[in-house]
């Protein structure tokens, strides 16, 4: 991953960015077409993500996108116990 310096600032590709944000490239697209997330368009095709932008975004994530499920609290089931049956 190297920023490249456009118009004294530091910008990622969608590659790059998936690599620091550690998330899916689908994800990265998602964010920039809902405005989630800052970028250029250079050239009418490649984005171009301002690094602070993508620093902030990758804080920013859930814990289902960066791969720590095991963090994530959830309630313990409150099931019934079945009655069992008696064998015969």
């Amino acid at each position: 991953m190297t920023p490249q310096k456009i118009d004294a600032g530091e910008y990622l590709t969608v590659r790059d960015a998936v690599d620091f944000m550690g998330c899916t490239e689908g994800w990265v697209r998602m964010l920039l077409g809902t405005g989630k997330l800052a970028g250029k368009r250079f050239g009418g095709r490649a984005w171009m993500i301002p690094i602070e932008a993508a620093r902030e975004a990758r804080d920013n994530l859930s814990t289902r996108a960066t791969a720590r499920k095991h963090l994530a609290k959830r309630p313990a089931a409150n099931r019934k116990k079945s009655a069992k049956k008696k064998k015969k």
